[in-house]
């Protein structure tokens, strides 16, 4: 209607309602402008804390063209504020060389609409150096759910990559040194059950890799009898601190051999210094145990043949004391046990005019390093009471410096061979003057072939008789021979024809 053709009260009614509308008008004006300003600073809120974080934060469209980010991220493309990132790409940033990375990460995100969350990925900054980060990408959706663009986060985690890259180089080092080591090195934890092993301890419980060994207590890897011991140890470390250190024990191998080893075992703590468990290390000492049992077994044999030899058997250090007699020279020196002649030297035992005679000829050993072979001497027996004579040798026992320790004597008891060589002189002059008396016959004796007379060295001829005698002890007798009887007296019988 024409406002010309209305009414008063109309015109009254109209304007009413255009007052209450903008009456309305202005309230919303006003509400809108507190909207904008409540807007205003939660945008101013959001930056701040955008700013502030440090998380870097960026959002691109659809086409990977850059909407907007936080200030840490303008800093790392090298930007003076976040406005100047809006409708870059990544290629344009200092990250180009891996730009293609990124927009694949951003595409497979977007075109999926499932978030790829704490990823880690490589970054070039300005300055050319390499970065490494973890990144999360969301899809960003408008109010009918579409997918517009997307929003990233990432935080610089490239000192710890670094500390991790150090971590694992040194946990790489001490695994391939505990694993080459000769040694057994092993970890356990509270309960005793393996954690680490490293490979001469599979060898020795006859396993082919670290995971048969792992979570496993002794019981479960040698027979009770052994383990029981093993567990007794761990027990006291764990439990009570106490570290067991170059124990030897020894166990039955796969092969069913019995090994040695020399064992340590040490408190594994946490950072706050409790117990975890702990630290094992074993070194193989079989072949050492078998040399010291071969070595005792000739220490043994070696003290016994001394034991019970004959010969009478010292050992002087290079002061001349004694360290070891046997008891063939025990007897001699009137002592009866080893500890009664220990640490004294001869001149306790010996009359002086001896004594000083040993010495000295232990000095001159000591001196030159030469021994003393086969010399004859006297000495006094104490246990028989009198003196004897000894064949004695004297030898320098040197280190493995050829630095003289000490004296070894050997002496062996000739009296008795004295004794028989003097009787056996006394014989042989007996004899040689015996023979001296006896006269012989040598050369050639002419006989006569008829009366057998013989001549003498002066041409006379003598009976034979006459001859022998005066040349020899020997005397003659006068008798008739069965044949000469018979011519001479063919009647004569001898006694016993005449009886028969």
């Amino acid at each position: 209607m024409n406002d010309k053709k209305k009414t008063k009260p109309q015109l009254m009614a109209e304007l009413a309602r255009l007052r209450h509308r903008v009456v309305r008008l202005e309230s919303a004006k006003a509400k809108n402008k507190r909207t904008e300003e409540e807007l205003y600073h939660s945008r101013q809120m959001l930056q701040l804390v955008l700013d502030t974080i440090p998380q870097r934060v960026f959002w691109k469209d659809r086409n990977f063209s850059y909407l907007g980010c936080n200030a840490p991220f303008a800093k790392d493309a090298g930007l003076s504020e976040p406005g100047e990132i809006i409708g870059r790409h990544d290629f344009e940033l200092g990250w180009k060389d891996v730009a293609q990375l990124y927009r694949d990460d951003d595409t497979a995100v977007m075109s999926s609409g499932i978030p790829k969350l704490d990823f880690e990925e490589p970054q070039t900054n300005i300055e050319g150096r390499p970065l490494w980060l973890r990144t999360s990408k969301v899809p960003l959706r408008d109010r009918d759910n579409n997918v517009i663009g997307i929003l990233g986060t990432y935080e610089d985690i490239t000192e710890r990559k670094r500390i991790e890259q150090a971590l694992l180089y040194e946990r790489n080092l001490l695994r391939t040194l505990i694993d080459n080591l000769p040694d057994v090195i092993y970890v356990k934890d509270r309960d005793c059950r393996k954690t680490i092993a490293n490979r001469a301890d599979l060898r020795i419980m006859g396993l082919q890799s670290e995971a048969e060994a792992i979570g496993k207590d002794d019981f479960a890897l040698y027979p009770r009898e052994i383990a029981e011991k093993f567990y007794a140890d761990d027990q006291s470390v764990v439990r009570d601190a106490k570290p067991v250190l170059n124990r030897e024990e020894y166990f039955i191998d796969s092969s069913g051999q019995k090994q040695w080893l020399s064992t340590s075992k040490l408190p594994l703590r946490d950072a706050h210094g409790g117990i975890v468990g702990l630290v094992g290390i074993g070194r193989d000492i079989t072949e050492q145990k078998s040399s010291e049992d071969a070595l005792r077994n000739e220490r043994n044999l070696l003290r016994a043949v001394i034991e019970n030899m004959p010969d009478l058997f010292s050992f002087k250090d290079a002061d001349g004391r004694y360290v070891l007699n046997n008891r063939a020279h025990l007897r001699s020196i009137g002592a009866e046990r080893q500890e009664d002649v220990l640490g004294k030297t001869s001149e306790a035992f010996n009359p002086p005019e001896f004594a000083e005679h040993y010495t000295e000829d232990e000095m001159e050993i000591i001196r030159t390093g030469r021994a003393m072979l086969e010399k004859e001497e006297l000495a006094l027996h104490k246990d028989a009471g009198e003196r004897r004579w000894h064949l004695t040798s004297k030898i320098p026992l040197k280190d493995d410096q050829r630095k003289i320790i000490g004296i070894i004597a050997i002496s062996h008891d000739i009296t008795e061979q004295k004794r028989a060589n003097a009787e056996r002189e006394k014989l042989i002059q007996e004899l040689q003057g015996a023979l001296a008396d006896v006269k012989t016959l040598s050369g050639l004796v002419p006989i006569c072939a008829n009366c057998k007379k013989i001549r003498d060295d002066k041409g006379y001829w003598t009976q034979l008789e006459a001859y022998i005698q005066a040349r020899t002890p020997a005397h003659f007798s006068h008798g008739i021979c069965p044949d000469c009887a018979k011519i001479l007296y063919p009647d004569y019988k001898p006694r016993e024809e005449r009886q028969r």
